[in-house]
């Protein structure tokens, strides 16, 4: 970790601090794709492969991303015991471990009894969400007691950017070993073995300095921590925007991946090359800029701007058929310029909004919300809806764009006008210390890039 090998030299931290950005770099870079495939295509196969209801389907889909509905619990542990580190450490490998059993009960159980395979495969999914509470709680405190706020823009922006290519690297390769092997072998051999780097990239904060916590005046009750969270204006503003926008981009985006695996009839391979991949390369391009314009402007106005772009996409999709689906590679250039965008300074603005006394509560509370409107029941509403309106359309042969309007077509608008919602009406009234209007981040960065001094 010495010499002419530490990343983030440029920084003005101490020698130590750097050494542990690195480690904190080199983690993810290792256990990327386990998330990469856990939240994609190869995990919505393995859902589709077992033959379950489009209902089913969107409330298994939604158990790998319903670990704020525990957070509430893991920040109250964190809180009541300060062992940040020893937490991260063991939920972490609980959320990373618990997907070997996921993955190889359709190997072992007889077919006869699919609803006992389901059903563990369920405990074993919460099993993992659990463990991703703790980890997911502790971690963004730590990182938020680790990493000065002057850096946070562009330490999180190039280390997003490293572990993104990792990341599309491991997706091509899961993909690939995906369409060779095929089957529910396949799935077990492709888990298995992303399910090894993800425990690597636990391993990999043993040596990471974790600082003091900040310890409150006096001890809160759980319910008192919430009463606090929920009065405290300004997050609460920012929460409920979150909340509407995460239930509009989730009651559709399980059914992305099943529309290009059963509707579009596309490859593991090619849904990875026209989505992951290009996204990916696109991220890597842009997201150091979106870390300078935080940097520089702040988080709301990056926010607003990428989250105005991302609410139009849904619309694109429609034009994608069966016959031709090349404009999945062009949506997904402005996913990859947009989504970098709101992922970093979505977490930004959680660390930032809240206050360093119970932090880690904040934290758990905008992950347990979020999650149990814009997860379980925006998954679940979505399956639903798929099931009812799938005979439904076929009767009213409604067309737009030349295109004749199916299920997943309708979920899709549904999205779109959902996320427009929360960023038209939802988003002003959140306040942000030093940031500027995204007209005003517009203005004076077309300033900087013809000013000779200055280069974005």
């Amino acid at each position: 970790m010495k010499g002419r090998f530490l990343l983030y030299k440029e920084l003005d931290i101490t020698q130590e601090l750097r050494e542990d950005l690195n480690r904190i770099t080199l983690g993810v870079s290792l256990g990327i794709v386990f998330f990469v495939c856990l939240n994609g295509a190869p995990f919505a196969g393995f859902v589709r492969a077992l033959g379950v209801s489009e209902l089913m389907y969107g409330i298994l889909m939604s158990l790998p991303v319903v670990s704020g509905v525990f957070q509430l619990l893991a920040a109250y542990v964190l809180e009541s015991t300060g062992a940040r580190k020893k937490l991260f450490l063991i939920g972490g490998m609980f959320q990373r471990l618990s997907i070997i059993p996921v993955v190889l009960l359709p190997l072992v159980m007889p077919e006869e009894l699919k609803w006992l395979t389901v059903s563990l495969i369920t405990f074993f999914l919460l099993v993992s969400a659990v463990g991703g509470a703790f980890n997911g709680v502790t971690f963004i405190s730590w990182m938020a007691a680790l990493v000065p706020l002057k850096i946070r823009g562009r330490f999180f922006s190039q280390r997003q950017m490293i572990f993104t290519f990792t990341g599309m690297v491991g997706g091509i390769l899961a993909s690939w070993i995906l369409d060779r092997i095929g089957g529910f072998v396949g799935f077990a051999v492709v888990f298995s073995a992303v399910t090894v780097f993800a425990v690597l990239d636990i391993l990999c904060f043993i040596r990471v300095y974790d600082p003091p916590m900040v310890k409150p005046q006096y001890r809160l009750s759980m319910k008192k921590m919430w009463k606090a969270v929920v009065q405290h204006s300004n997050f609460r503003r920012y929460l409920i925007f979150w909340a509407v926008w995460v239930f509009g981009i989730n009651i559709a985006g399980p059914f992305f991946s099943a529309y290009m695996i059963d509707y579009l009839k596309m490859s593991y391979l090619e849904i990875t090359l026209y989505t992951q991949v290009v996204s990916n390369i696109l991220t890597i391009l842009v997201i150091r800029k979106w870390g300078l314009l935080v940097d520089l402007f702040g988080n709301k106005p990056v926010l607003r701007i990428c989250c105005t772009g991302v609410s139009v996409l849904p619309f694109l999709w429609l034009l994608a058929t069966p016959e031709n689906y090349m404009i999945i590679p062009f949506i997904h250039i402005f996913t990859g310029i947009f989504w970098s965008g709101i992922d970093l300074t979505s977490n930004n603005l959680v660390m930032g909004l809240s206050p360093d006394e119970n932090r880690s509560f904040y934290v758990a509370s905008f992950s347990m919300i979020t999650s149990v409107v814009g997860s379980i029941v925006a998954y679940a509403l979505g399956g639903l809806f798929m099931e009812v309106t799938a005979e439904l359309v076929k009767g009213l042969n409604i067309v737009i764009f030349g295109r004749r309007l199916v299920n997943y077509h309708m979920l899709f608008i549904l999205s779109a006008i959902i996320r427009f919602i929360a960023v038209t009406f939802l988003m002003s009234p959140i306040h942000e210390d030093q940031s500027v209007e995204p007209k005003e981040m517009i203005r004076r960065s077309i300033h900087l890039l013809a000013s000779k001094r200055g280069r974005l």
